[in-house]
């Protein structure tokens, strides 16, 4: 019977991890921070309703489950973090408001490194057979551009190793797109909505949308530049990175961060002017 008490305790121990608690939430949370950056506090929906407030800590076999509207982190016990993925999927439903100022470098930059430290970051490119029709499962509405989706995945992939973007256009200064698996032809995302385009590659996970380099050169005149800037300064540039869940497989756009799409802007316009001095 003691025996059997010894072994339960040492089974039941490490699963449980009491000591753990001692950290406090603040700490455990502050490791998750320094590992992946700081993440929403709070996150709200297209209509402004709170999806979920703050940041909460429960058991987890072996470790502890930091769980945020911008996803889940196990925290082991033996001190590593993982990312268990994203909790409200689709970007349009998430309006996330960060606990800290933190610019849209800040977030690609500290997201870059944690990627290129992990084993599985290099991508592969997919060299076999393309679907021949897309796949509408997850996004019927999608179907209406038909045609276009296509056409794009006879082009092959373009962007993230196994995806090509399809793009067209829904206005004036208006363009659309979608993400397409083109081993399946699965459609994984719907949007988003531009003025500028979008800019992806095929060894990147990151899609850009109005970028910078896709934003026409400023007016010779004063006045036109005066108000072209602010029409520009109007437009949102939208990163977001197309992530993998850890658990269904799937694909999904996870909007990291949304600046202004004048924030570069001038910079880039002085180096093509050749304004920007040269030290």
């Amino acid at each position: 019977m003691i025996r059997f008490g010894i072994v339960a305790l040492l089974i039941v121990v490490p699963l449980w991890a009491p000591w753990m608690d001692t950290k406090g939430v603040e700490n455990i949370t502050k490791e998750v921070f320094e590992a992946f950056g700081p993440v929403a506090s709070s996150c709200y929906d297209s209509e402004g309703n709170l999806l979920h407030e703050g940041v909460e800590v429960s058991w987890y076999p072996l470790g502890r489950l930091v769980h945020t509207c911008a996803g889940d982190y196990v925290v082991w016990v033996w001190g590593a973090i993982k990312e268990q993925g994203g909790v409200y999927k689709r970007s349009n439903e998430l309006q996330a408001v960060q606990s800290k100022a933190i610019t849209c470098t800040d977030v690609i930059e500290r997201q870059e490194q944690r990627l290129a430290s992990t084993t599985d970051s290099a991508l592969s490119v997919y060299t076999g057979t393309y679907a021949t029709e897309p796949d509408f499962a997850i996004f019927k509405e999608a179907s209406e551009h038909k045609r276009t989706l296509s056409e794009a995945l006879k082009r092959g992939p373009t962007f993230a190793g196994r995806f090509t973007v399809a793009e067209w256009g829904c206005g004036s200064n208006c363009q659309q797109h979608a993400v397409m698996d083109v081993e399946s032809g699965l459609v994984v995302a719907y949007g988003p909505q531009t003025e500028y385009g979008v800019k992806y590659s095929l060894d990147s996970t990151l899609l850009i949308t109005n970028p910078k380099d896709g934003l026409p050169p400023l007016p010779d005149s004063d006045y036109e530049t005066e108000n072209f800037a602010l029409s520009i300064a109007r437009v949102p540039r939208e990163y977001y990175r197309l992530t993998t869940d850890a658990l269904s497989g799937s694909q999904y756009l996870v909007r990291l961060c949304v600046e202004s799409s004048a924030t570069g802007y001038i910079e880039l316009e002085d180096d093509r002017l050749g304004l920007v001095d040269e030290e």
